[in-house]
This record gives structure tokens, C-alpha cells and sequence, in this order.
């Protein structure tokens, strides 16, 4: 998907989760779906919504993590606590146990993801508003190579076919000079790599003894042997 087919399908994602939102929260203020109602008649009144809403903010994410990669961890978190909830609504309402209890914790979740899905939308809004420079070069690249055979259809003057002719070949030319200097670099790398080898064969030798502290050993070896005492007694 080019750049402008991904920014276009991710605005419509946008209108289409805040609508269903706001299609959400006027069920719950209005009673449609309300704890009074069994599990049955609340999934039977939500299970379009919850099931859509799902979707939209799976395929939301997605867009997301192509358009900013580095907020991953964020984008991840605020997921998280839409599409949890939505995933195991249907589970929470029939489970064992009280009905009336489970058609509360349901819709406690239910309200729990309409707050979440806020949050989520604005993190969606920002995504879009500032998305990752190098990844909208990248997809702008390939919606100008996805088009190349059409352009290459297009007849152009002369004069402007001899300066896109002399463009192409610098470009050549350029490629053919960062070839060499990556194999050259590949080397360099090499060569620092064997040198970092060699020298971690190396080991420092022992101090050598200068004359100086043979001299200095001598003098405390002669001290010593004065300061022991003698056997033979002097008169």
C-alpha cells in the first residue's frame, strides 16, 4: 500500500471507530443496553458493535505501527486496553455464574473500553498528524516504483528526455561510487576486526628489576643480616 492509499484508508478507519464510539455510549445512556438485560439480549444488542469495533481497532493499530514503529510500546499499551476487553466481552457475559452479575461486569468493561477507545483515537490522531519521517520517505519510494510503468508510458519533450536520460545516468554513476566504497569499507572493517584480534594476544610482560632496585635489594639484604644476632659473643 502506497502513502496516500495508507493515509486514506487510515482517516476512514478514524471516522469509523469514533462513530462506533459514540454508537456505544448512546446504547449505554440510553438503556438499550443496560445490566437489567440478560447476557443473551446484551449480546444480541452489541455483538455488531463490539465485533466491528474489535476490528477497527485491530486494523488501527496496524496502520499505526507501519506510520510511527517507535512509539511500538505506547501504541501496543493503548491497544491493549481496547481490544482486551472487546476480545473477551462475549466470554465475561456467558460464563458461569449469576446472570445479573455478569451482565454488570460486561458492561462495566463495555464502559471501561469506550474510556480506553478515547485515548485510543487520540493516540491514533497524533500517529497521523506526526508520523515517522524515514517510514513516509520509505512509502513514498515505493508509490513512485509501484507507478514507474506508467510513468515510463508518458511522452515527454526532448529536451526534458535528454536531462532525465543524463539524471538516470549520474544516478548510475553514483550507485556504481557507493558500491565501491561499501566493498572498500567491508574491508577497512575487516582489517580493523583482525587487528583488534592481534592485538588481544597480547599480555603484559613482568616489571623488569632496574639496576637501581637490585642495588637498593642488596643494601636490605646486608641490613638484615646485620640486625640478626650473632652466635659468637664478643669480649
Amino acid at each position: 500500500m502506497g502513502l496516500s492509499a495508507l493515509i486514506e484508508d487510515f482517516t476512514l478507519k478514524l471516522g469509523q471507530f469514533e462513530e462506533m464510539l459514540q454508537k456505544i455510549t448512546t446504547k449505554i445512556t440510553s438503556g438499550i443496553v443496560s445490566e437489567r438485560l440478560a447476557p443473551s439480549e446484551i449480546w444480541k444488542e452489541s455483538e455488531e458493535d463490539v465485533t466491528t469495533l474489535r476490528n477497527l481497532a485491530e486494523q488501527i493499530k496496524k496502520s499505526m505501527l507501519i506510520m510511527r514503529p517507535e512509539k511500538s510500546p505506547t501504541i501496543e499499551k493503548r491497544s491493549a486496553a481496547v481490544l482486551g476487553p472487546l476480545s473477551k466481552f462475549k466470554e465475561t457475559l456467558f460464563k458461569k455464574g449469576e446472570q445479573s452479575l455478569n451482565s454488570k461486569e460486561a458492561l462495566e468493561e463495555l464502559r471501561g473500553v469506550v474510556i480506553e477507545g478515547s485515548s485510543f483515537l487520540d493516540l491514533a490522531k497524533e500517529v497521523k498528524n506526526n508520523p515517522s519521517e524515514g517510514i513516509m520517505t520509505i512509502l513514498k519510494l515505493k508509490e513512485v516504483y509501484d507507478s514507474k510503468e506508467y510513468l515510463s508510458a508518458i511522452p515527454v519533450p526532448e529536451v526534458t528526455y535528454i536531462r532525465l536520460a543524463s539524471l538516470k545516468n549520474d544516478i548510475e554513476k553514483l550507485k556504481t561510487a557507493m558500491s565501491g566504497l561499501e566493498h572498500s569499507l567491508s574491508e577497512l572493517r575487516m582489517n580493523l576486526n583482525n587487528v583488534v584480534e592481534e592485538i588481544s594476544k597480547y599480555r603484559a610482560l613482568p616489571p623488569e628489576k632496574t639496576e637501581g632496585s637490585q642495588a637498593e635489594t642488596g643494601e636490605n639484604a646486608e641490613k638484615e643480616s646485620d640486625n640478626e644476632p650473632s652466635l659468637v659473643s664478643n669480649s
